[in-house]
């Protein structure tokens, strides 16, 4: 591995994309006061998508996983972030800032496997699991169906999520002359992978 560079990436929608729906919250009194458009595919202004997933395949070397956990709100019946890219051995922090209970039923892996499957009513204490393993985690309330969210995990640091620009930098990336895969996961549109080499001192 030589000297790092990194890595820029935007995805883009093709086609006439689908306007967002408008989420039907009215079964719970206290989510119906406020409105919310599905999150399910964010098209942005010029075509480019957010809340899309954009990691190396796989990288050689030891990594240290971030203290920092990462932190997942449930704030006006919305879980925020609605996707995430972590790193095995991180830990997630899920806390309930809503005045009405949650239901946070949490599947590891593509199959869904079981993970847990809590209540969180308002006031409850934040809850604190680790990442143990590089696979998908998928969060969903059944109080609140409309309610998911989802974590990327990597065995590796080099992960990032597009947002309102529809682009993310993999940033420090270890040089070499061959291609590394990206790959990109997207909740509705699945799985895309590219190759790219990394230039040393350069973005590509």
């Amino acid at each position: 591995a030589g000297e790092p560079g990194n890595v820029k990436v935007t995805v883009k929608y093709e086609g006439t994309a689908p306007a967002r729906a408008k989420l039907d919250r009215a079964a719970d009194p206290y989510c119906a006061k406020t409105e919310a458009l599905a999150e399910d595919l964010i098209v942005n202004g010029d075509g480019s998508i957010a809340n899309t997933v954009v990691y190396l395949k796989k990288v050689r070397g030891k990594f240290d996983a971030p203290a920092e956990p990462l932190k997942l709100a449930q704030n006006g019946c919305t879980y925020t972030p609605h996707v995430q890219a972590g790193m095995k051995g991180q830990s997630i922090e899920i806390a309930n800032g809503d005045k009405t209970l949650h239901n946070v039923h949490s599947y590891k892996g593509a199959k869904k496997k079981n993970w847990f499957n809590i209540a969180q009513p308002p006031g409850a204490p934040a809850k604190t699991e680790k990442l143990k393993k590089a696979e998908l985690a998928t969060f969903k309330c059944y109080v609140h169906p409309w309610m998911s969210s989802y974590v990327v995990v990597t065995e590796h640091p080099f992960n990032g999520v597009t947002g309102d620009a529809g682009s993310v930098t993999l940033e420090g990336v270890p040089s070499k002359a061959k291609a590394y895969d990206i790959i990109t996961w997207h909740e509705t549109l699945g799985e895309q992978t590219v190759e790219v080499v990394v230039q040393a001192g350069k973005t590509d």
